[in-house]
This record gives structure tokens, sequence and C-alpha cells, in this order.
């Protein structure tokens, strides 16, 4: 009898060739913050309101954040008195015909009677609201509970660094200190002309970090936001919906579908309410934003790197400056005026915990 072989082990080049790939579909499924302000913006839309911080449910320990750094509330989900948590079930189309035809949908709710929140009012509907000195503590836990989060730590000293580092090269143009103006304040030699140097660099290092470092998933997105307008393709759409699903809601033609599993999704909200589809534009609103701040921060780049500080062209640092910040802050302003409407008709997001 011929002996079987044993199997052949895999060669380095196979092995670099599957991790290769393995990376690869981890930093394309990846789904990062479009940028700074867009995170920030996201994060106030989510943040809890006074009245929120002054329930004595849906304040305190019950809030919480999720993996996004967004605010959310815990609710028991193994309580036997707390019925299962609202679902909200979208059935979409067998078959999507083309753009200009007319596509007919079926939507299937199935919800209690009553939604978590509606339970959670009824539940301490006798109880009186916190007090002042209650509801400040409640603020101070719920702010370090958001900066003890990933993305809210490195949101919090990103910040920071924007704010010390932008107040101190404000403080150097407005001539603050007449001391660093030696031998005199039109000097190039003078410590403050050397300063405003270095922070300008450092600024830009800042800005450097979002708009190339988030670049890929930047021209993913907009590389999606044109299959999904031209095309309609669900996939594209799927995954757009996935990376901003803090503060956009599916178009029409697109309910939810689990591409991979043939079933559909089930959204699960506060209130038990679904916000209306969000306009398309608006998506591609802020994906065009964001490829703009790097397109932007490369013509930046090339100033403060391709130029010394004596012969830089000063009209065109500060334009790119502006409208670099520019783009991105109109992005952020988006996100945060839809994402505060998802949050008014929904609620906050709800985290599931088994009680104790």
């Amino acid at each position: 009898m011929a002996q079987l072989e044993p199997p052949k082990s895999p060669t380095v080049a196979q092995r670099l060739r599957k991790a290769s790939t393995s990376v690869r579909g981890v930093v394309v499924n990846y789904n990062p913050q479009p940028g700074m302000w867009a995170a920030t913006r996201t994060a106030i839309a989510y943040a809890p309101t006074l009245g929120e911080l002054r329930h004595p449910v849906n304040g305190g320990e019950n809030m919480v954040y999720n993996a996004h750094g967004h605010g959310a509330r815990s609710t028991p989900y193994a309580d036997p008195d707390y019925p299962a948590l609202t679902t909200t079930e979208i059935k979409a189309p067998a078959v999507l015909e083309r753009r200009d035809t007319i596509i007919e949908s079926t939507t299937l709710v199935d919800e209690p009677a009553t939604s978590p929140g509606e339970r959670e009012e009824a539940r301490v509907s006798s109880e009186e609201k916190h007090n002042r000195k209650e509801t400040f503590c409640h603020a101070l836990a719920v702010g370090w509970k958001f900066v003890r989060t990933p993305k809210g730590f490195l949101m919090t000293i990103y910040g920071l660094n924007i704010v010390a580092w932008g107040a101190m090269l404000c403080f150097l143009l407005l001539d603050a200190a007449p001391v660093m103006d030696h031998p005199n304040k039109d000097s190039n030699d003078s410590p403050r002309k050397k300063w405003i140097e270095i922070d300008s660099q450092i600024l830009n290092a800042l800005f450097y970090v979002t708009g190339f470092g988030l670049a890929p998933w930047r021209f993913r997105d907009l590389y999606w936001m044109i299959q999904a307008r031209l095309k309609q393709n669900q996939h594209a759409m799927m995954r757009l919906c996935k990376q901003n699903e803090s503060w956009f809601r599916s178009p029409q033609w697109y309910h939810g579908v689990d591409l991979k599993g043939g079933q559909h999704e089930k959204q699960v909200t506060f209130t038990g309410e679904v916000t209306p589809p969000t306009r398309l534009w608006k998506l591609g609103f802020v994906v065009w934003m964001m490829v703009l701040n790097t397109l932007f921060q490369c013509a930046l780049s090339g100033m403060m790197w391709g130029y010394n500080r004596l012969n830089r062209p000063i009209w065109a640092v500060g334009t790119f400056i502006g409208l670099g910040c520019g783009v991105s802050l109109l992005a952020g302003i988006m996100i945060w005026w839809e994402g505060r409407k998802v949050k008014k008709i929904e609620g906050p997001p709800v985290v599931k915990t088994e009680a104790e």
C-alpha cells in the first residue's frame, strides 16, 4: 500500500499572504470616527441633559458610555419584572428594481404596548427628582466615565492639546508677552518668532494625525457613497449605515438587510420609536467634507514642510488652516444636528446588562 504523505506545512510566502489578508480585512472593516470635530459633536449630541441628570432612573448609575464613547443607558435584561426591550423589525423587498422603478416595501412592526423608557417612567413615577447636589455629583461621575473610555480618553487628550497650543499661538500672535520681543518685535531671531514657528508645527502635526491617519477610511467611505448613490448598492449602504449609525438612518430603498444572514436587522430603541430615514445628501455632505479636510491638510503640510519660516507664504498657511478647519467643522455640525434629532426621537442608545 502506498503511504500517505504528511500534509505540507505552509510556506513563508503563504503565511505572509494570509497574514496580510487578515490585516487588510481588519483595517477595511474598522469604523473609526471620521474626524475630531465629528467625534466631538456626536459626543455632545448624545451627552446627558440636565433633565436626564436629575432623573432618578435615567440618571445616576444607569448613565454609561458605549464603545463609541456616546452616552447610553443600561437596562436590566434578565429582570423578570422588566419585559423584553422594544424591537422594530422592518422587512425589505425581496428584489430591488432599477432606480427609476417605484419599489413597494412591506413594514412589519412588532413591539410591546410600552417602550423601555415608558416602563421606567411608570416604575419611578412616585419618586422625586435629584436635587442640585446629587445632579452635580452625577454630572461629575458621567464626565469621569466618558474620560475612562478609550475613545473618550483620546478625545480629551487631543482636544486639550489643540486648545493649549492654539491658545498659546493666539497669545504669541497678539504679542501678549513683550519680553519675548528681543532684540525687537519684527526680528526673525526673536524668541517670539521662533515659538510661533514651533507652535505652528505642533498644531500642524496634530491636524496631520487626523487628516492623514483617517484618510484610508475617508476615501473608503467615499467609494461606498458613490456605489450607494449611483448603483443603490446594498452592501455599500450597509457599511455606511454601520459607520454612521449614531446619526444616520438608511433610506427607503434600503431597509436594514443583513446580507450575510439573509435576515432583517432588529433595531432596539429606548423610546420604542425609530427615526425617519435621513436624506442621503446629508451623508454625502459629511463624506465629502472629510475628504476635503484630508486634501487641505495635504496642502497645509506641503507649505509647512516645503518652506522654512522665513520664506513661507503667510497667506497660504492661514488659508489652508481655515479651509481645513472649516470643512471639518461643517461636517461636525451636520452630525451634531442629525444626532440630536435621533436622540430626541429614539432616546439614548440602549446597553443591555444582566440583572444581578
